[in-house]
């Protein structure tokens, strides 16, 4: 029996809530969390990162612009003073996530546990239901990560990651 995926119709903001990140200090997992409402778009939440290696620990808060709404970048490239979405970074501070990994010419990279069993269950399935949301984390995927004849490639990269993890 073939794996199936049905659409969930997640978006990426809802893996926001944390952020598994590389420490800069001394280059240990650490996390990334919102003290309240995780939603990009308040802005009168604190966020902070905690390293579970040496204890650095910082806090910031969204900027605002002239509507009182935080602002928001969708780049691959974080840009300091922006809340920046979509990339192998956390949203509030740049620091590049713990969950991530060269694949088939790419960087395949997830927020959390809970994102990369969402990737993965996408990625094992062999029926996927047709047409999702267009803001869908589904939607979004790259075509090398859809593609059939990556399946394994990027379903032995994301074990590398769980394994990552567990050590």
């Amino acid at each position: 029996m073939k794996k199936e995926f049905k659409n969930q119709h997640r978006i990426l903001e809802s893996f926001g809530y944390e952020f598994l990140v590389v420490c800069p200090n001394c280059n240990g997992r650490s996390k990334v969390i919102s003290l309240g409402e995780h939603s990009p778009y308040r802005t009168d939440t604190v966020r902070r990162f905690i390293c579970l290696h040496c204890g650095l620990n910082k806090e910031s808060v969204p900027k605002k612009n002239c509507f009182n709404q935080a602002v928001i970048s969708y780049g691959k490239v974080w840009e300091n003073g922006f809340i920046n979405i979509g990339g192998p970074f956390d949203w509030f501070f740049g620091y590049p996530l713990y969950l991530q990994i060269s694949c088939c010419g790419h960087v395949l990279w997830a927020y959390n546990l809970e994102h990369l069993g969402y990737i993965k269950k996408y990625v094992e399935a062999e029926l996927r239901e047709d047409h999702p949301y267009y803001l869908s984390v589904e939607s979004r995927f790259p075509l090398w990560m859809k593609s059939s004849k990556n399946r394994d490639v990027v379903l032995k990269a994301i074990e590398k990651l769980e394994r990552r993890i567990q050590n």
